[in-house]
């Protein structure tokens, strides 16, 4: 962005000394083609009242034409201060966004970590914590921290999940099998960038509810509108 800025305001200069350059030469034409037309040349070296307007008298068209090269000059150093502004204005825009973005990632990660370090079963190297954050704040960098709705959608599949496998182990013909429900909810859970991998039940049953409840805690810390998937009564465990 600064490199931006700074290229655009060589540009701005070096349109700025054309446009006063090519005014110079037409007055610099004008005013050479008037002296001759006029034979002003052999004229006295005069400051009296009468010289003055008898030369602005003979000079009228001269002088209209610079003062019109200075009305365009004018409005030309107008636009290019006010464009500038504007460039310094989106360029502060820009830097506070992504120092807002830095800080609040920041802030995700050391809860993340927290939650994480609470529980024995969960290794810190398995939650891809900014797969995470840019899942629940997809338009951070932009400025924008509020959560996406499509986030809830994800969390409710893993409810979807664990309701499925409540009413699998509660029907009569037994459709509940523990290793399917574990590659649902491996998959599902990945997609949060949290790792879960496939072991015995009981012990992958304790992970998995490990991470139902790192997953409330930051859901209950930065979103709304979410359901609680630690509180469901998992009937497979």
């Amino acid at each position: 962005m600064t490199d931006n800025k700074y290229f655009s305001l060589k540009k701005l200069i070096i349109s700025f000394v054309v446009v006063v350059s090519i005014s110079l030469i037409f007055l610099g034409v004008s005013f050479h083609l008037t002296m001759i037309e006029k034979k002003m040349y052999g004229l006295d070296f005069c400051l009296q009242s009468e010289c003055i307007k008898y030369m602005a008298s003979q000079m009228e068209g001269t002088i209209s034409l610079a003062q019109g090269l200075g009305w365009l000059i004018t409005l030309l150093t107008g636009i290019g201060g006010a464009y500038l502004a504007l460039k310094t204005y989106i360029s502060g825009v820009n830097n506070s966004n992504i120092t807002n973005h830095i800080s609040h990632i920041n802030m995700f990660r050391d809860f993340v970590n927290l939650e994480v370090t609470k529980r024995k079963r969960i290794s810190p190297s398995s939650v891809d914590i900014y797969t995470w954050y840019s899942l629940i704040f997809p338009n951070s960098k932009g400025g924008d921290l509020a959560f996406c709705y499509s986030y809830i959608e994800v969390v409710n599949k893993v409810k979807a999940i664990i309701d499925e496998a409540n009413v699998n182990i509660s029907t009569a013909s037994g459709d509940y099998v523990y290793k399917l429900h574990q590659q649902r909810m491996i998959e599902s859970l990945k997609i949060l960038g949290v790792v879960v991998s496939r072991g015995p039940k009981n012990s992958y049953i304790e992970i998995e509810g490990e991470v139902l409840e790192v997953i409330d805690s930051v859901n209950s810390t930065f979103i709304s509108g979410h359901c609680l998937l630690s509180e469901i009564h998992r009937k497979y465990t």
